[in-house]
């Protein structure tokens, strides 16, 4: 509670004012009565005398009903004053929480000084209402930005940027909870690899197993402290505030790690309320694209499986749809396609061939070369993939997935099927697949022969030189050139991919050699 050692009474108030207004008032009076009698009234004569007499009463009347007047003013200011300084010593006196002592003389000193405290807690506050204006927009921000990323990949490092930069941290790590192997994993802390540590090891580790928050400034003084990264990566970590994020039911799902407070020792209780508003909104963010996530996981099993009922159908060409999906998606990386045309073009890949479920077993399985009514009955399998694909429901963004299908057999000509489309008329996708798909045709076993050797058809893979010569040679006719020029680009990165696994060493190694002799020692 405030002390005030010299408080403003009405009493105290009125007596000063009561002595300095008879001072001012009766004094100056006197001294003009003073004046009249002994130098005035023996110069004048008798009817001079009785005129002044006159005149000195209406001046006295004037002389008293001023003072008076002024008096009652004076009483009414004073009032408000003495109000006024009842309200600011009871407006101080809630203010103050800690002892507080004024010990002026002069009143109105005092009352400035009220007003002055007063003043300089009113701005404190005010100082304090925009710290936190600040942090709440901050924080609003930042569940904005998280909210509104639901991709996982690019989830985990915007999670790590925002909370170092909201925290004034020098690092932060994310990681995510894996019940199932009873670890934690990070993708990315700070531009270091995935990282992977049992429950319970480490800072991170305890909070998970606990549930509870930790606060230390120093982490070296703890004897569970892993100092491993410090060592590898010249790094000294000091202050450590660390707290586990939970979904919307209440599970750990991950932790939040900041550490070393710029500026200060340590995280202060500041610090700590607004790391755990931010981990809600993590929580939010990070369920969100997990379940996401898991929906896409969902989704491709589903994918993949329809894509293995052709390889079931046709044993000899099983990898077929998933060589020419990673073929076409190092085209299309070459050729700087977006995460999203990429994305849809990997799944009109994988399922390219999937309408050969519905071609009977003695085409599709015949070993030799069709007759004119067998191809036309295996011409139709793209429209049969497209009349599959179109009962599929393919997430926003992907619905060209059929299309591109449909069209891997076009020719840039115009002489390809089903529909006999031009190149400007083609998906850039389908000229993708187009030349993926006769790549792995060439370089792969088929039940048909596809060139002479010697004197007999064979249906061995293709030598290396022979496949590419085919592709330059039909460069403008069947194939984009640009799409062309693109698969040689990355053919050495293509043959690496499946070498040892599909295509022997001794097939593709001098030509991966000769394109890019650092991919092999």
């Amino acid at each position: 509670m405030m002390i005030f050692s010299t408080s403003l009474t009405a009493e105290k108030t009125r007596r000063i004012f009561m002595v300095f207004f008879v001072l001012a008032s009766l004094l100056p009076f006197l001294l003009i009565i003073f004046v009249i009698f002994q130098y005035v009234l023996p110069l004048l004569a008798p009817d001079q005398i009785n005129s002044l007499r006159e005149i000195f009463a209406y001046s006295l009347m004037a002389a008293l009903l001023i003072p008076l007047l002024s008096f009652f003013l004076m009483s009414r200011w004073i009032g408000s004053l003495e109000a006024l300084t009842e309200d600011v010593k009871s407006k101080s006196a809630q203010i103050y929480k800690e002892e507080k002592e004024f010990k002026e003389e002069n009143e109105i000193l005092t009352l400035i000084r009220y007003f002055d405290a007063i003043f300089q807690t009113a701005t404190d506050h005010l100082a304090e209402q925009k710290h936190l204006k600040e942090l709440l927009s901050s924080l609003i921000a930042v569940a904005y930005d998280l909210t509104a990323e639901l991709d996982f990949d690019r989830l985990f490092p915007l999670i790590i940027g925002k909370v170092t930069e909201a925290m004034s941290a020098e690092r932060t790590s994310l990681y995510i909870i894996d019940w199932e192997r009873h670890e934690l994993w990070t993708k990315v802390a700070e531009q270091v690899e995935q990282i992977r540590l049992p429950l319970g090891k480490g800072i991170s580790g305890r909070v998970a197993e606990s549930g509870e928050m930790l606060n230390v400034a120093d982490a070296w003084e703890l004897p569970y402290f892993d100092r491993t990264f410090d060592r590898e990566h010249q790094f000294r970590t000091r202050s450590v505030l660390c707290m586990p994020i939970k979904n919307h039911v209440g599970e750990k799902i991950g932790i939040l790690q900041v550490i070393n407070k710029k500026g200060k020792e340590r995280f202060d209780s500041e610090d700590e309320i607004f790391l755990k508003a931010l981990t809600s909104q993590v929580g939010i963010a990070l369920e969100n694209s997990l379940l996401i996530e898991e929906l896409l996981l969902s989704f491709n099993s589903s994918i993949r499986t329809l894509s293995a009922m052709v390889d079931a159908r046709h044993p000899l060409t099983a990898g077929h749809s998933q060589r020419v999906t990673d073929y076409s998606l190092l085209i299309a990386r070459e050729m700087g396609l977006s995460k999203d045309e990429v994305e849809t073009l990997k799944y009109a890949a994988i399922l390219h061939d999937i309408g050969k479920i519905g071609i009977r077993d003695a085409i599709l399985l015949k070993n030799g070369q069709f007759t004119p009514e067998e191809r036309a009955e295996m011409n139709t399998h793209p429209v049969k993939t497209k009349a599959i694909l179109d009962k599929f429901h393919f997430p926003k963004g992907m619905q060209e997935v059929p299309d591109i299908a449909v069209h891997h057999h076009e020719k840039v000509n115009g002489q390809g099927y089903p529909d006999g489309l031009t190149g400007d008329q083609l998906p850039l996708g389908s000229k993708i697949m187009t030349v993926a798909d006769v790549f792995d045709a060439l370089t792969s076993r088929r039940d048909y022969p596809k060139y002479a050797s010697g004197e007999t058809l064979n249906g061995d893979p293709m030598p290396l030189p022979m496949a590419i010569s085919i592709l330059k040679k039909e460069a403008g006719t069947h194939f984009d050139p640009d799409v062309v020029a693109a698969f040689l680009s990355c053919l050495p990165q293509a043959l690496l991919l499946y070498r040892g696994d599909h295509f022997p060493p001794e097939y593709v190694d001098d030509m991966i050699r000769s394109l890019a002799p650092d991919l092999l020692p």
